[in-house]
């Protein structure tokens, strides 16, 4: 179902959106410059970057007097991570890897 049917951004509606993980905001904007929902997440998204777990993005439509409220489950981190464990180490973290078991 989609939830989203009222929920229409128009070019010029003054949009304030956060996205927040853990109890903590990692990324907010405002702005009069979106043209869809999708748009502003997107955004949201990007500014973001690498979090693991789940996420609250908010948006409010100031103009239109609307919020919407999703919640996004993630692992992020994985692809965003760069590994600073050498390639011959058999050892990530704290479980031994096995190759020829994988």
């Amino acid at each position: 179902m989609n939830n989203h049917l009222n929920n229409i951004v128009n070019l010029g509606d003054q949009i304030i959106a956060t996205i927040e993980c853990n109890g903590r905001r990692l990324a907010s904007v405002s702005g009069a410059d979106f043209t869809s929902l999708a748009a502003v997440k997107r955004v949201l998204l990007q500014l973001a970057g690498c979090y693991t777990g789940m996420a609250v993005l908010t948006v409010r439509n100031c103009t239109q007097g609307w919020r919407d409220v999703t919640a996004m489950a993630t692992m992020r981190r994985a692809a965003c991570a760069q590994s600073t464990v050498p390639a011959a180490s058999p050892r990530l973290g704290r479980q031994y890897l096995i190759p020829w078991a994988s």
